[in-house]
C-alpha cells in the first residue's frame, strides 16, 4: 500500500544519492583533469554537496533498507522498486553516454585521425578519456550496487503484477535505446562503405570511427537487455508472455521501421522514374537511400518474426492473437494510406496534363512520386490484408475472433470515414462550382472538376470495397450466432424473489436475438413462497433442456434460494453456466465493484451474447480518458499520413 512514509524515505533517497553522484563526479573531474582549471568556489561547492548529502542519503537509504529486509510488504512496494529501477536507469544512461565517447576518442587516437570533441574541445586526448573514466567508474560502482540490492530482493519476492512491469519499462527502455543506437550506426556506416565505391567519394562527413563506437556500445546495450527480455518471456510460469508493453515495444518497432521502409523505397522508385521520365534537378544519391532502406527492413523483418514466434509461443492466449491482428491491420494501414496517396497524385497529374496538353517537368515530377508511393504501397498493404481476409472468411473460432476482432472493424471504419469525408469535399466542391455558374461566375477549368471528380471516384471505390468488407463480416456472424442459437436450444435465466434481474435479462436478451428459444425459472427467496414463483416440479425439466443457464450465484448454494436437488441440478447440468455477483448478507465479492441493477443487468446481458457468439467473457467498461485519447491521437496519426500527401498533390 503507498504511505507517506515510503514516499518520503525515496524522494529524500533519490534526490541525495544524485546530488552526491553528480558532485562526486564533478570534484574527481577538477582534480585529476588538469586542462579543467576549476575555481576553487567550485570544488569547495562539491566537496559541501557530498558531506551534507552524503549522511542524509544513508540515513533513509538504510532506514528503507531495513524495513525491507524486515516486512515482505516492504519488498513488494511498487514505489520502493520503482526507486531502485529510476536509480539504475539514472547511473546506467550517463554510463552508456561515457562509454562511447571513451571508445570513440581511442578508436580516433588508434586510427590516427582527429575527433571533434563537443565538450572541451581543447583537452588533450588522455585527458579526455580520463575526464569520462571518472563518471563511469563513479556511476559503474553505483549502478552495480543497485543491481545488487534489486537481485536480492527480487530473488526473496518473485517480481509480478505492477512490480513486473517497472521492470518491463527498464528492460525495454535500455533495450530500445540500444537498438536506435545500433540502427543509427549501421545507417551511417552503410552509407560510408557505400560511398566509397563509385561517385561522392568526398560528399559524405560521416566519422566512422564514431560510428563504430556507436555500434559497439549500442550493440552491447542492446544485446544485454534484449536477452534478458527474451529469457524472461521463455519462463513457463509468469506473466510476461501477457505483457502490454512487450507488444507495445515491438508493434512500435515495427510501425516506425515499416513507415521509414516504406517511405524510402518511395523516395527510390522517384528517383528512378525521374530519371526514366528525364525530370530536370537533382535527382539525390541513391546510396542515401538505400543505407536507411537495408537496416529498417532488417529490423522490421527481425521483429516481425518476433511477434510471430511470441504468438507461436502462446497460442491458447487470446492476447497474443490479438498482437498479431493488430500488426497485420498496421501494416495494412501503412500500405494502403501509400496507395491512396499514388493513386491520387498519378490522376491528378493525368488530369492536367489533359488542361496543358503535354506532360511538363512540374507534372513529371508529381508522376514520379506519385507512382513511387502506389508501387511501394501496394505490396505492403496486399499481403497484410488477403491475409486477414482469408482469417475473416474462415469458419471456427479463428475466424469468429478475426470478425468480431475490435482492430479490424476500426481499420475498416477509419477508411470507410476516410471516404466519407472525401466524398462530401468533392461533392461540396462541385455543387458550389455549379451554384457559382449559375449566379454569373467563371466556369471551372478541366483540371479542377476532373481532380474532384477523380478524388471522388476514388473515395467511392474505397467506401464500396470497405463496406462490403463489413457485410461480409455481418452475414457470416449473423450465421455463425444462428447455428450457435440451435445448438444451444433454450436459454434459461434462474432468479429468485421478484425476479427483477431474471426478468431485464430474458426480456433483453429476447430483443437483441429475435427468436431465440428463452425461459424463466424463479425461486422463491429463502424458501418463501412468491408471487409468480415457477411450480417446483417444473424446475428439474425446464433445467434439463437448457443449453445455456444464466443464474445468480446463490442458486449454486444449496438451501440459500433454492431446494438442495435443484442446485445440485444446476451444478449436474451439462449446459454452459453463467453466474452473477448479487449481494446477500455476510457475503462479499473480491474484486467486483458493487454495480446497481441497471450495470448489472447490461454486464450479464453483454456476457450472455458473448458466450452464445463464441467469444471469451470479458467484463463490458467504457472507454477510459486514456483510451480515448489514444484513438483520437492514433486516427490524427493516419488523417496526417492520408491528409498531408493528398493536400500536395491538390495544393
Amino acid at each position: 500500500m503507498f504511505t507517506p512514509r515510503r514516499f518520503y524515505i525515496y524522494a529524500v533517497s533519490a534526490i541525495s544519492l544524485q546530488a552526491v553522484v553528480t558532485a562526486l563526479i564533478a570534484l574527481f573531474r577538477n582534480l585529476l583533469v588538469t586542462g579543467l582549471d576549476p575555481a576553487r568556489s567550485a570544488i569547495a561547492l562539491q566537496i559541501t554537496i557530498v558531506v551534507v548529502s552524503l549522511p542524509l542519503f544513508l540515513v533513509h537509504w538504510l532506514w528503507g533498507l531495513r524495513l525491507a529486509r524486515r516486512e515482505a510488504e516492504e519488498r513488494v512496494a511498487v514505489l520502493r522498486r520503482l526507486y531502485l529501477y529510476a536509480m539504475l536507469a539514472a547511473f546506467l544512461g550517463p554510463l552508456v553516454n561515457s562509454s562511447y565517447n571513451i571508445l570513440s576518442r581511442l578508436l580516433a587516437s588508434g586510427l590516427g585521425a582527429s575527433a571533434f570533441q563537443r565538450l572541451y574541445p581543447r583537452l588533450p586526448a588522455g585527458e579526455f578519456i580520463l575526464y569520462h573514466l571518472i563518471g563511469a567508474i563513479i556511476l559503474a560502482a553505483f549502478w552495480f550496487y543497485h543491481v545488487r540490492v534489486v537481485g536480492e530482493e527480487s530473488t526473496l519476492e518473485t517480481e509480478t503484477g505492477s512490480l513486473a512491469t517497472v521492470r518491463r519499462l527498464y528492460v525495454l527502455g535500455f533495450s530500445a535505446a540500444g537498438l536506435v543506437m545500433v540502427t543509427i550506426a549501421a545507417v551511417n556506416l552503410l552509407e560510408w562503405i557505400l560511398f566509397q565505391v563509385g561517385a561522392g567519394l568526398a560528399q559524405t562527413s560521416i566519422a566512422p570511427f564514431f560510428e563504430f563506437a556507436r555500434l559497439l556500445v549500442g550493440g552491447g546495450l542492446w544485446l544485454v537487455f534484449w536477452l534478458w527480455a527474451e529469457r524472461l518471456f521463455a519462463r513457463p510460469v509468469g506473466d510476461e508472455r501477457e505483457s502490454a508493453l512487450r507488444k507495445f515495444y515491438l508493434l512500435s518497432i515495427v510501425f516506425i521501421a515499416a513507415m521509414t521502409a516504406v517511405t524510402t523505397a518511395g523516395f527510390m522508385l522517384a528517383s528512378l522514374f525521374r530519371r526514366l521520365l528525364q525530370v530536370r534537378g537533382e535527382p539525390g544519391d541513391i546510396r542515401e537511400a538505400i543505407a536507411i532502406l537495408v537496416p529498417m527492413t532488417v529490423l522490421w523483418a527481425y521483429h516481425g518474426l518476433v511477434l510471430r514466434e511470441d504468438t507461436r509461443r502462446a497460442a491458447e492466449s487470446p492476447r497474443q492473437a490479438g498482437v498479431k491482428r493488430l500488426y497485420s491491420y498496421l501494416v495494412a494501414g501503412i500500405g494502403l494510406s501509400a496507395v491512396l496517396t499514388g493513386l491520387g497524385g498519378v490522376l491528378g497529374a493525368l488530369i492536367l496534363t489533359l488542361e496543358e496538353g503535354t506532360l511538363g517537368s512540374v507534372l513529371k515530377e508529381q508522376v514520379s512520386w506519385a507512382a513511387a508511393a502506389l508501387i511501394a504501397g501496394l505490396p505492403v498493404w496486399g499481403w497484410p490484408w488477403s491475409r486477414a481476409q482469408a482469417r475473416a472468411s474462415s469458419q471456427g473460432s479463428e475466424g469468429d475472433a478475426e470478425r468480431h476482432s475490435v482492430v479490424r472493424r476500426i481499420y475498416l471504419y477509419f477508411f470507410l470515414f476516410v471516404a466519407t469525408m472525401t466524398v462530401l469535399s468533392a461533392a461540396i466542391f462541385l455543387l458550389s462550382q455549379f451554384v457559382g455558374v449559375l449566379l454569373g461566375e467563371a466556369a471551372p477549368g478541366i483540371a479542377e472538376l476532373g481532380t474532384a471528380l477523380s478524388f471522388g471516384a476514388i473515395a467511392v471505390g474505397l467506401w464500396l470495397y470497405h463496406g462490403s468488407a463489413l457485410r461480409g463480416d455481418r452475414r457470416y456472424r449473423t450465421r455463425a450466432l444462428a447455428g450457435r442459437l440451435e445448438a444451444t436450444r433454450v436459454v434459461v435465466v434462474v432468479d429468485a424473489g421478484e425476479g427483477e434481474i431474471g426478468n431485464a435479462v430474458a426480456a433483453e436478451l429476447g430483443r437483441r436475438l429475435p427468436g431465440i428459444a428463452l425461459d424463466t425459472v424463479l425461486l422463491p427467496a429463502g424458501g418463501e413462497g412468491v408471487s409468480g414463483a415457477t411450480p417446483e416440479a417444473d424446475v428439474e425439466n425446464r433445467l434439463k433442456q437448457a443449453g445455456l443457464i444464466v443464474s445468480p450465484w446463490t442458486a449454486m448454494v444449496q438451501g440459500v434460494v433454492a431446494a438442495a436437488h435443484i442446485s445440485q441440478t444446476i451444478l449436474d447440468s451439462p449446459a454452459k453456466k453463467l453466474l452473477y455477483p448479487t449481494r446477500i448478507g455476510g457475503y462479499e465479492w473480491a474484486g467486483v465493484d458493487r454495480w446497481d441493477s441497471p450495470v448489472l443487468i447490461h454486464q450479464v446481458v453483454s456476457a450472455a451474447m458473448q458466450i452464445l457468439q463464441g467469444q471469451e467473457v470479458k467484463p463490458s467498461r467504457p472507454l477510459g480518458v486514456g483510451a480515448i485519447i489514444g484513438i483520437l491521437l492514433g486516427g490524427l496519426l493516419l488523417l496526417l499520413l492520408i491528409g498531408a500527401p493528398l493536400a500536395f498533390f491538390l495544393f
